[in-house]
């Protein structure tokens, strides 16, 4: 990709913070170097926004400016994605990522806050809950792995088959994985598809390897039977047309979770934050403001 084609992701990217209201930052915490988005009132109650496999703080622009006018938003990069480190012998487990998490957002002088996580992010978000229960006012789990489902996701069938279907290995595979995340792909400038395309290409192998990883972190020790331990209110959000993570997640987490609210989204596949930022961030900001 030539100088001007880099030029203009990297001012679309600058837009989109803009139109959100973040600024991109950077911390040191224990020798690793977190980039994240910060945004709002530095006085207003923290929101953390936690991205999904393969995702970054980039996913959350859209999304956090129905918030950063009310509520302080923070938005990282988590280790092995994004401009964070991904160095191959750190442990990139549930468990591990929150405790670095924990670690970041302490160095921030944050410790008591509303989370929301995607995918992974959720996944995450979800051991934050059980680990550090006081820290948290609310939480908001999107599409969020870690929980046994009841009917198979198409990821889950690919896996079985030794698949892994959110890695792409040309721009034209990569256009599909758009179209399979998404249940209605945002319309996106060719340039801008083969940049997102060549970033995930650099890191395929890596990337690649800490899927699978996290894979069997979720069919072996899923969370599902410690949801009764959840103590933080909860919002589940879900896609019905999800084909990454069966919409029937949603069916565990709303018997165990002692006080949660489950919102099933119509024509929305796997990203709610980024297929319908407005609607989703209606029922989140209506769970802050309770709490």
């Amino acid at each position: 990709m030539n100088w001007f084609f880099r030029f203009l992701v990297g001012l679309i990217i600058w837009l989109l913070r803009k139109w959100g209201r973040l600024s991109a930052k950077t911390v040191v915490v224990n020798g690793i170097r977190w980039p994240y988005l910060d945004g709002g009132p530095p006085d207003g109650e923290t929101v953390v926004m936690l991205h999904g496999f393969g995702g970054d703080k980039n996913n959350w622009p859209l999304y956090a400016r129905h918030f950063t006018k009310r509520y302080r938003v923070i938005a990282p990069d988590l280790a092995g994605f994004g401009e964070n480190t991904r160095d191959p012998d750190l442990d990139y487990g549930m468990a591990a990522q929150t405790e670095r998490l924990h670690h970041f957002l302490r160095e921030l002088g944050i410790d008591r806050f509303h989370i929301a996580g995607n995918s992974m992010g959720g996944f995450i978000a979800l051991h934050y809950a059980l680990n550090y229960p006081g820290e948290l006012r609310s939480m908001t789990l999107m599409d969020n792995a870690g929980v046994r489902s009841r009917n198979k996701s198409e990821l889950e069938v690919a896996i079985d088959e030794g698949k892994n279907l959110l890695l792409a290995k040309s721009l034209d595979e990569f256009e599909g994985l758009l179209e399979f995340v998404m249940h209605k792909p945002i319309p996106s400038p060719k340039f801008m598809m083969k940049a997102m395309y060549l970033e995930q290409a650099r890191h395929f192998e890596f990337l690649d390897e800490i899927f699978w990883h996290i894979t069997d972190e979720a069919t072996n020790n899923t969370l599902t039977d410690r949801l009764s331990e959840i103590s933080v209110p909860t919002l589940v959000i879900w896609g019905r047309q999800d084909r990454v993570l069966d919409v029937s997640c949603t069916e565990a987490m709303a018997a165990a979770i002692s006080e949660n609210k489950v919102v099933i989204l119509e024509d929305v596949g796997h990203i709610p934050m980024i297929e319908c930022p407005r609607e989703t961030a209606l029922h989140h900001i209506e769970l802050i403001a309770a709490h």
